[in-house]
């Protein structure tokens, strides 16, 4: 464990003394999240370490062990980045494993809808059912439908290809087929020709088709949320940054971070929850700046897969500094700006501090390595000196996820000037704070979907400890989620009933960047990222420094970006595959005569998931737009004029209704069973390329 001394000048300069251990090196995951972005009709939610049905705000992160039930006609989507998982009503999911390597739901009732955009670089989804497991790295639009009463499920591949398992056998699923199957042996399966579109498909073609009309433009195709950054704001060019993106409010004194909530997530710890319908990937990926008498937002290079994090901030005040907002205790926060360095809540190693801050800012990688490895560092945030930046609420409103502008408070200089600046929020959870401040649901499913067991190609991460289990030691280390040390304390087996987080890391020191970002010399080549499906997100806490006021200073200069840093797209390994144990062959059928598929159905060659939060039909309504019906609108967002609906989206004319094609009265031709599948070796890992000097900026606007 580190221990800190920080000296702090003019509330700006940061000077901290590190003693440490040394940190692991091995080669890891990246951990993530999926974005609720589209709801309609009554959904429940059950976070993550409460076994408790509540309802749900739009842009909220969800991560493993979080559950959803949609029920009577709901619609749910979740984007991951390079793809976009949609439900239906009466359907039950729940996250089992999701890292930068592989995306695995469970599925034990209704009807589920997998989009692979062709961007996808070999990261695996993996379906789980009470009758198989369904796997895919491959573009395309796979639909999973299951009745649990029934105990079947039937596997849909309109475009694109996977495999299939069982407990003893497993097989390929080609293009143009759909293939019912009972029990978990794959024995007695039946397989035809993909029939017409229902509702249900339509509906996801039709957002898919709205996601690949989004020119992606200025950010990496990974980040999450990008697709509303076009209809909800403009990209201009300035000098100091290049490209950034100017949201379309007209909120007085609006700032980032300011219209939304505070909320615990396991293993990340406290994360924003925006309430403006495009609030998610500029409050989880770039930095903000102003210009030109406005908040700008500047993501990182277009050529690295960004890094979530929960909330790019820097707080104010702390356990050693009684913060008074409204005559109450109180907590302040304000956004990072471009080339500041972000210092996780929780324990990371250096290949993930690296790649969390040049993923997300233009920055000198020596510069970064000079942090995370020295024993002195400075620090000179820049949005700390405009007022506007600040934002202060008592503390109950952070802690039980009120919504923040409606709270909010204004501190004077002189309180802001004596405050600490600390990277970590040291509030205590509350259960209410992991609900997000949302009252129950009456809408759940039976016990029996719940609890009903799935078959598994990959063996998921164990389940989150309770909340209530580790409610009583967070609050000796406030803000910070626990140690791999404490949940292990918590749970006798630790290995079997715990999540394991990220390889444990050397804590970084919190930084301040140079006046001058000078060009970084030759990136070195990240470790390798093997596959760990028991990689939690929110690796262990890493303790950050309290900085104590000190005489004034001047500010240094504002920091120039460096160069952008130009990196090999990165390297995927190749999902882990398990030997399927042998196939047992089907029952000896009577060849019947070849089914002709009707014609096929297929997404626009590029499936574009990840849809524009737009007013649409059966869209979540944005502001100042007519909600259509029965479309869930999310709590308190704020409007923003100007925004105009998207126009109204016609599917497009491959997907023609034809008649149902009912499987033949005989067996249909047997799919191709694979005996066993073949491990597939990881690609070789590149070095990434050396840094090269920012290419000229473009002087008109898009």
């Amino acid at each position: 464990m580190k221990k800190v001394q920080c000296l702090k000048f003019l509330g700006l300069l940061l000077m901290c003394s590190f003693f440490a251990a040394p940190s692991l090196a091995a080669p890891d995951t990246i951990p993530t999240v999926a974005r609720l972005s589209y709801m309609k009709g009554v959904i429940s939610f059950a976070p993550a370490g409460l076994k408790k049905w509540i309802k749900v705000s739009l842009n909220r992160p969800l991560v493993i062990g979080d559950q959803l039930w949609a029920d009577k006609n709901g619609l749910v989507e979740l984007q991951l980045g390079t793809a976009v998982v949609r439900i239906g009503d009466h359907t039950s999911l729940k996250i089992l494993n999701l890292n930068n390597t592989i995306a695995q739901f469970q599925q034990t009732n209704g009807m589920l809808g997998l989009s692979v955009k062709p961007e996808n670089k070999n990261r695996r989804y993996e379906i789980d059912t009470p009758n198989l497991a369904f796997t895919t790295t491959v573009s395309g639009y796979y639909r999973i439908d299951v009745d649990s009463k029934k105990n079947v499920t039937i596997v849909t591949v309109r475009k694109g290809r996977g495999d299939i398992y069982g407990k003893n056998s497993s097989f390929k699923i080609k293009e143009g087929q759909s293939c019912r199957f009972t029990g978990n042996d794959l024995k007695g399966y039946q397989c035809s020709a993909v029939g017409p579109a229902d509702d249900f498909d339509r509906f996801n073609l039709e957002r898919d088709r709205r996601s690949v009309k989004t020119v992606i433009k200025y950010v990496a195709p990974e980040m999450i949320g990008y697709e509303d950054l076009e209809h909800y704001g403009t990209w201009k060019v300035i000098k100091t940054y290049g490209r950034v993106w100017v949201p379309q409010v007209t909120v007085t004194n609006w700032a980032p971070y300011r219209m939304g909530r505070w909320i615990w997530l396991n293993r990340w710890g406290w994360t924003w929850v925006d309430d403006q319908p495009w609030g998610f990937a500029p409050f989880h990926y770039g930095r903000w700046t102003r210009w030109q008498n406005q908040w700008v937002w500047v993501p990182g290079p277009r050529n690295i897969a960004p890094v979530y994090a929960p909330a790019l901030v820097a707080f104010v005040g702390g356990r050693q500094f009684n913060l008074r907002v409204g005559g109450a205790p109180g907590i302040a926060w304000f956004p990072l700006a471009p080339g500041e360095i972000y210092i996780p809540p929780y324990r990371v190693n250096q290949n993930y501090f690296t790649q969390v801050n040049i993923s997300n800012t233009v920055i000198n990688q020596t510069y970064i390595n000079q942090i995370y490895n020295a024993s002195t560092v400075n620090i000179n945030y820049q949005n700390i000196n405009i007022p506007t930046a600040i934002t202060a609420v008592p503390t109950t409103t952070f802690v039980q996820s009120v919504p923040v502008n409606t709270e909010a408070v204004e501190i004077s200089p002189e309180t802001l000037k004596a405050a600490p600046v600390t990277p970590v929020a040291e509030v205590v959870p509350e259960p209410i704070s992991v609900q997000g401040g949302n009252a129950p649901s009456s809408a759940v499913p039976s016990s029996e979907i719940v609890n009903e067991e799935t078959v598994t190609q990959t063996e998921p991460p164990p389940e989150p400890i309770p909340f209530t289990q580790e409610q009583s030691l967070l609050a000796n280390d406030p803000g910070k989620p626990l140690t791999e040390e404490q949940l292990e304390q918590l749970s006798p087996q630790a290995p079997s009933q715990e999540q394991q987080p990220a390889p444990e890391v050397q804590p970084a020191p919190e930084v301040q960047p140079a006046p001058e970002v000078q060009p970084a010399p030759e990136v070195q080549p990240a470790p390798e990222v093997q596959p760990a499906p028991e990689v939690q997100p929110a690796p262990e806490v890493q303790p950050a420094p309290e900085v104590q006021p000190a005489p004034e200073v001047q500010p240094a200069p504002e920091v120039q970006p460096a160069p952008e840093v130009q990196s090999a797209p990165e390297v995927q390994p190749a999902p882990e595959v398990q030997p399927a144990p042998e196939v047992q062959p089907a029952p000896e059928v009577q060849p019947a005569p070849e089914v002709q598929p009707a014609p096929e159905v297929q997404p626009a060659p590029e499936v574009q998931p990840a849809p524009e939060v737009q007013p649409a039909p059966e869209v979540q309504p944005a502001p100042e737009v007519q909600p259509a019906p029965e479309v869930q609108s999310a709590p308190e967002v704020q409007p923003a004029p100007e925004v105009q609906p998207a126009p109204e989206v016609q599917p497009a004319p491959e997907v023609q209704p034809a008649p149902e094609v009912q499987p033949a009265p005989q067996a249909p031709e047997t799919p191709e069973i694979q005996q066993t599948p073949h491990l597939q070796q990881a690609p070789e890992m590149q070095q990434a390329p050396q840094i090269q000097s920012t290419p000229e900026i473009e002087q008109n606007a898009p």
